[in-house]
C-alpha cells in the first residue's frame, strides 16, 4: 500500500518521527462524491482505522488520515481519525462543507473540536475548509490544544489561499499546525498544492522533500510565543514551560 510505503520511508529517514498526517478523503480520494457512500466505513472498526492501528502500533507513531465515515443513522460524513500504537484516539467531522462541491449533498457536518493527549502533544484535528474560518481552530486552542492536525482536498487554483489559511490559522491561536493536502487531478478537481507544517509564529517550518514535509517542533513555543507577542486567546495570559523537541511530518 502506498501509504505504508510512504510512511515506512518517513520513519527510516526520521527516527524521532512522531506524527503523520495525510490528506482529506484519504482512503478513496476526492472522487465520485455522489457514490461515496459505497466506500464509507466505521470509524473504529472500519478497513482502514484496523490499518492504520496496525501501523501506528508497529512503527510507534500517530496518525491522521481523512476518510468518507458511515454513522450509526446510515448519513456519511467527512471525517478523520486520530489512531495511536494503542488504537483510535479520536474521530473528527468536517465542520464547513463547501458549497460549490457536491460535499453539502453528501456528507453531514459536525459539529465537535475535540481535544487528545497525544504523543506529549494536545491534538484537534480540523478538516480542509475548517481552515478558511477561525472558528474550529480558535475552539481547540481554547481546549488546550497546541498541535492541530489538518487533513486537506484543497484544490487549485486556490493553493495560495490554502497556505495563508494554514498560516493565519497557527498565527491566530498561536499553535502548531501541519496539513496534508491531497495532490493530482481527479474528475472533480485538481490540487497542486502539498501542505506543510506552520509554527505558533505563523511562519513555514518545514522541510519539503516532493510532496512529502518534515519538521521539528517545539511544544514549550506556543506558551512562549503567546508571553513574547501577546495571547489573542480570551482569559490567557500564557506561561512559559520547557521546551521539547519532537518531528512531525
Amino acid at each position: 500500500m502506498l501509504a505504508e510505503r510512504a510512511v515506512n520511508a518517513a520513519k527510516r529517514a526520521h527516527p524521532a518521527l512522531r506524527w503523520v498526517v495525510l490528506p482529506e478523503l484519504f482512503t478513496t480520494g476526492y472522487a465520485g462524491l455522489r457514490t461515496i457512500h459505497d466506500h464509507a466505513e466505521d470509524a473504529e472498526r472500519g478497513t482502514s482505522a484496523r490499518f492504520f492501528a496496525y501501523l501506528a502500533r508497529r512503527l510507534g507513531l500517530y496518525i491522521a488520515y481523512g476518510f468518507p465515515e458511515k454513522r450509526r443513522s446510515g448519513a456519511v460524513s467527512d471525517s478523520a481519525n486520530l489512531i495511536g500504537p494503542r488504537g483510535l484516539l479520536l474521530t473528527y467531522r468536517k465542520r464547513r462543507l463547501v458549497w460549490t462541491t457536491d460535499e453539502p449533498g453528501v456528507f453531514v457536518p459536525g459539529r465537535e473540536v475535540p481535544v487528545v493527549r497525544a504523543g506529549g502533544a494536545r491534538i484537534a484535528l480540523v478538516i480542509c475548509w475548517d481552515l478558511g474560518s477561525p472558528e474550529a481552530v480558535r475552539e481547540a486552542a481554547l481546549e488546550g490544544a497546541d498541535l492541530i492536525l489538518a487533513p486537506a482536498g484543497w484544490r487549485y487554483p486556490w493553493g495560495r489561499q490554502y497556505e495563508l489559511a494554514c498560516a493565519a490559522r497557527a498565527l491566530d491561536n498561536a499553535v502548531y499546525l501541519a496539513s496534508a493536502n491531497q495532490v493530482g487531478d481527479y474528475p472533480e478537481a485538481g490540487f497542486d498544492t502539498p501542505g506543510g507544517v506552520y509554527g505558533p509564529n505563523g511562519l513555514r517550518v518545514c522541510e519539503r522533500t516532493d510532496a512529502r514535509s518534515i519538521a521539528e517542533v517545539d511544544l514549550g513555543l506556543p506558551e512562549r510565543w503567546r508571553d513574547s507577542f501577546g495571547s489573542t486567546l480570551p482569559g490567557t495570559a500564557g506561561t512559559a514551560t520547557s521546551a521539547l523537541d519532537t518531528s512531525v511530518g
